[in-house]
């Protein structure tokens, strides 16, 4: 038994657009040639009926003014004169006898009166019947009377006009693909600007703005709204770097006096216990300056703020240096650090911020990873550069890692360690701030944080 595949569309968007343009072209273009089609037909047979009408009226005026006499001089006369243009006309009595025409005899078939029939009949002079379309009359004397017309030039008519159609009609199917494809190119050029606009925006770059120089009316007003909404939002950043900058001085300069009086008075105190108490309560400022930090550079760097110094460099440095930054630290604590680098690295990006995001991860495995070894690694794709920092620890479980991800996100494990829980959080905001992402992955043993990037991110153009 054969199973029936089923029918499925193209997945290509853009395909699917032109096809749909395609089909509308079609379902358009079909009624309307089928209705020119049919009232072409309607008028060519109007012709034909009122051709008959005209020769019955001759043909009865005769038969009322002589009888079925002047019927039979109305009948030869059109024969003779050549009036009957073609057709056809018999006249019999009641039996089937036949009295004048030029039908061989009475076709078999016709045994009531009719106004319209087609049928094929031999005449005086043809090997072979013909087509016509006739009319059958039963007289007051018992005679029948039948009239016709021939059709072959209907048929011919009918066979251009088809011809006709079915090439208009195929002639709308390329009409209509050319029309698909210049609409989707169209519309598809707006729409990706549009949507890389969008990104640049989901990544914090607000500077950006539509062109709506001669898109038309509809365009035009769509992106005059989008570019006033984004002249607002980047008011609304450039507020909000004011309030961060101004915060952070806030914030920081009573803190800083405060750790700067604790540390007088301690050096003043005689009690151990009491400058172990300043001692504790300035590690407690600090941290609450590196949490203020932390924060305020996460909501920066979500805002966009740091595309400004987008500059180019090779990401292949970076990591080697970071590795030879890290190496005595990892190996005071009796663990191994070594980095591996492949492909064209050459990137363009906020330097500091993504140096800045992979010290978290090698903070983060120094701290929980509870390893011996810490690899650093990069490697290029077509689109986008991967940054990873890997460990042989014991990992975190695959459900526990969106939440580790998240702003103060800190799992059960690490509470015994001092921390603030903002530092995946950074370096999730950094890779987004460079149309990336951070995700987490098994390391067989161990933990992979893995840091993408959008290679083409910063320089993709805007229209």
């Amino acid at each position: 038994m054969s199973r029936r595949l089923p029918l499925r569309l193209p997945r290509s968007q853009s395909v699917r657009f032109v096809l749909l343009c395609l089909l509308l072209t079609i379902l358009i273009a079909t009624p309307s040639l089928l209705f020119i089609y049919s009232r072409t037909d309607a008028l060519i047979q109007g012709r034909i009926v009122s051709r008959i009408d005209d020769r019955q009226r001759n043909l009865l005026f005769g038969y009322r003014k002589g009888g079925i006499a002047g019927l039979v001089h109305s009948i030869d006369d059109e024969i003779t004169t050549g009036v009957i243009q073609g057709g056809v006309i018999l006249l019999t009595t009641a039996s089937g006898e036949r009295v004048a025409g030029n039908v061989l005899s009475w076709p078999p078939t016709l045994r009531e009166p009719t106004s319209w029939r087609e049928m094929r009949l031999y005449t005086e002079g043809r090997t072979t019947p013909a087509l016509y379309a006739v009319r059958v009359m039963h007289l007051p004397s018992g005679h029948w009377l039948l009239l016709g017309t021939n059709l072959e030039a209907r048929e011919r008519m009918r066979a251009a006009l088809a011809e006709a159609l079915l090439a208009a009609f195929l002639m709308a199917i390329p009409a209509g693909l050319a029309a698909g494809i210049i609409l989707h190119r169209f519309t598809d050029r707006r729409v990706k600007a549009l949507s890389r606009i969008a990104n640049r925006i989901a990544a914090g770059d607000v500077s950006q703005r539509l062109d709506t120089s001669g898109e038309g009316e509809a365009y035009e007003q769509l992106g005059d709204a989008i570019n006033l909404m984004l002249a607002r939002i980047e008011e609304l950043v450039e507020q909000l770097r004011v309030v961060t900058d101004a915060l952070a001085h806030d914030l920081r300069s009573p803190l800083m006096r405060m750790r700067a009086g604790l540390e007088k008075a301690s050096r003043q105190c005689e009690e151990d216990a009491a400058r172990d108490a300043f001692a504790s309560i300035s590690g407690e400022i600090e941290g609450m300056m590196r949490l203020i930090t932390a924060t305020l550079e996460i909501g920066r760097t979500e805002a966009g703020i740091g595309r400004e110094n987008f500059a180019r460099f090779d990401l292949g440095d970076l990591i080697r240096d970071l590795c030879e930054m890290y190496q005595p630290l990892v190996e005071d604590r009796g663990f191994e650090i070594d980095s591996r680098r492949s492909g064209d690295l050459t990137f363009v990006g906020n330097r500091e911020l993504i140096g800045q995001a992979v010290s978290n991860l090698i903070d983060n495995a120094l701290k929980y990873g509870g390893c011996c070894r810490i690899e650093l690694g990069a490697d290029a794709a077509d689109s986008e550069i991967r940054l990873w920092v890997a460990d042989s620890g014991p990992g975190i479980a695959e459900s526990f890692r969106d939440e580790a991800m998240k702003k103060y996100g800190r799992l059960e494990g690490a509470r015994t360690f001092e921390g603030s829980g903002l530092g995946l959080a950074l370096v999730r905001a950094v890779a987004r701030l460079h149309g990336g992402d951070l995700s987490l992955e098994d390391n067989d043993p161990g933990l992979r944080a893995v840091l993408r990037l959008n290679r083409g991110w910063a320089d993709a153009p805007t229209e």
